[in-house]
């Protein structure tokens, strides 16, 4: 019966949407990138509607990367 259980496990395609700023003005920024990828079971419930965002310094130029997650 275990067999059984995968088979009915919950899968959705997934679209992360990753959106790159900087503090100051510089060509080609914000960057916009998309990742497409099809999440199950426990994963699925880790990343759906997820917000990641990271920052970062180098010599007082601060870029942020935030990461969106919607699955469907």
């Amino acid at each position: 019966m275990l067999f059984g259980a995968y088979g009915c496990e919950k899968c959705k395609d997934c679209t992360t949407t990753t959106t790159t700023t900087v503090s100051v003005p510089v060509p080609g920024y914000p960057q916009t990138t998309t990742t497409t990828f099809e999440a199950c079971g426990d994963e699925l419930k880790d990343v759906d509607g997820k917000v990641i965002t990271s920052k970062t310094t180098v010599q007082g130029i601060t870029a942020t990367a935030t990461a969106r997650t919607v699955c469907k």
